[in-house]
């Protein structure tokens, strides 16, 4: 059975992967140029619009390919799709559609090509780690650089009000990045899973580093401030925890490693993340703040609440309606901001596609494969990761952010490459299946 099944997804593998590999590739090259800002740090780069060249070049080979050509639309495809025509459709009714056209289409398409590209390219278990690799590789890049000019120059990139007119440094992305900290939080909360569950199993040597590496991170996150991310921190353990069959002794080392770091802590972090649960700690004012501007944001989108003041105008609605320069830092009310109600069930609707993917391939998995194998782990950061941003979701913006749409595609990825694993384990492809014009996915009729 194991030879059978590895003949055919090798055959599979070679021929849907020579029909897309020069655009996999290319992903595979706009992702370090997004997530490590090359374009911001080789001003060549920068000059010649490289990351615009890329998608450019990447969407031609796509519509263009016989692989991916006749590809059927699933669920949340059709909801992304929905939530583009609608922001064309309601342009005469909005508030600012000159910022709708400038600003938002484009920064929600520059955020959904992730979606799209993942879904058309990732078509192997060989390229879902390609992908997750490189995603994983870059981001550790962007903690780890502004921690070594941190530890080398002092670097700190941002500060914060801590109360009586005093300030404080909070790390922030390293110069050539736009991160502030609250976004370098949420990137060491993100890459933890995925080195948790996916990478450390891997071998020895992973482990030792995965070992290595936790509390360099742990540390990091110190230097942010970031109250949502420690909040965020909490949720992947308390993930880990139940995912696990050793939960007493991840109580014990839970317990003994947050009384370490408790102690190690400066007065100023302290005060910090007590400030999330007490109202007598220097910086509970700004906790404060953070909760009654919850209450700004719902009021600004109470202001046109079916319609929406347009697509990517919520810091102009907060400006305008509320006085406050700055987008919404809730993501929930940053859609009814900018796209209303109707956008809001159409966002939701795409979120719960994208759970029903990852838990469709949980129960897949449970039922047919391994532990130790690969697309086990991954679901496992992946449906971690999924319950940290959900959490994150309540702090900070994300409607034309890439994470929720790169996860997006990478939940239709994994369920499919689930489903072609069983249906392979099952019976020989024929020769039939292997044409590329049977679409993204060969074995397609096989699994309806």
């Amino acid at each position: 059975m194991e030879s059978r099944l590895g003949n055919n997804e090798k055959r599979l593998g070679n021929i849907t992967e020579r029909e897309t590999r020069l655009a996999f590739i290319l992903f595979l090259v706009y992702l370090v140029s997004f997530f490590i800002r090359l374009p911001a740090r080789i001003p060549p780069l920068g000059m010649i619009r490289f990351d615009f060249l890329l998608v450019g070049g990447i969407t031609f080979l796509i519509l263009t390919n016989k692989a991916t050509k006749g590809s059927r639309l699933d669920d949340a495809s059709k909801y992304l799709l929905a939530i583009l025509g609608y922001s064309i459709v309601t342009l005469p009714l909005v508030q600012w559609p000159g910022s709708v056209i400038n600003n938002g289409m484009m920064e929600f398409i520059k955020g959904a090509i992730f979606y799209f590209f993942t879904v058309n390219l990732v078509t192997s278990d060989r390229r879902l780690k390609w992908v997750i690799g490189v995603f994983v590789g870059c981001n550790l890049i962007r903690i780890l650089e502004p921690l070594f000019l941190n530890v080398t120059t002092g670097y700190l990139g941002s500060a914060t009000h801590l109360g009586d007119g005093d300030m404080a440094g909070r790390l922030a992305g390293a110069p050539a990045d736009t991160i502030n900290p609250n976004g370098l939080a949420f990137v060491i909360a993100t890459v933890i899973p995925f080195l948790h569950y996916v990478f450390a199993p891997s071998g020895k040597k992973a482990y030792a580093i995965y070992l290595m590496l936790v509390p360099v991170l742990l540390y990091t996150m110190g230097l942010t401030l970031s109250r949502s991310g420690v909040l965020a921190l909490g949720i992947i353990a308390f993930g880990i925890w139940l995912k696990s069959t050793r939960k007493m002794l991840l109580v014990v080392l839970g317990l003994l490693g947050l009384a370490i770091i408790f102690v190690n802590l400066s007065d100023v972090q302290k005060d910090r993340y007590l400030s999330i649960v007490s109202d007598d700690a220097r910086q509970s004012a700004t906790a404060q703040g953070r909760f009654d501007g919850w209450t700004s944001d719902f009021k600004v989108a109470l202001n046109r609440p079916i319609i929406g003041h347009g697509l990517g105008t919520s810091r102009e609605a907060n400006w305008n309606v509320a006085g406050k320069d700055q987008i919404s830092h809730i993501l929930w009310a940053e859609i009814w901001q900018e796209i209303g109600l109707i956008g809001l069930v159409l966002f939701s609707l795409y979120m719960l596609a994208m759970i029903r993917n990852f838990r469709e391939a949980g129960i897949l998995i449970k039922q047919h494969l391994s532990t130790d194998d690969f697309l086990y782990r991954a679901n496992q950061a992946m449906q971690v990761w999924l319950l940290m941003n959900l959490l994150f979701s309540l702090a900070s913006y994300g409607l034309k952010s890439y994470e929720w749409y790169l996860f997006g595609g990478l939940s239709v990825v994994l369920l499919q490459a689930v489903k072609t694993r069983i249906a392979l384990a099952k019976e020989p492809i024929s020769d039939q299946e292997l044409k590329p014009d049977a679409g993204r996915f060969p074995l397609a009729r096989r699994l309806r």
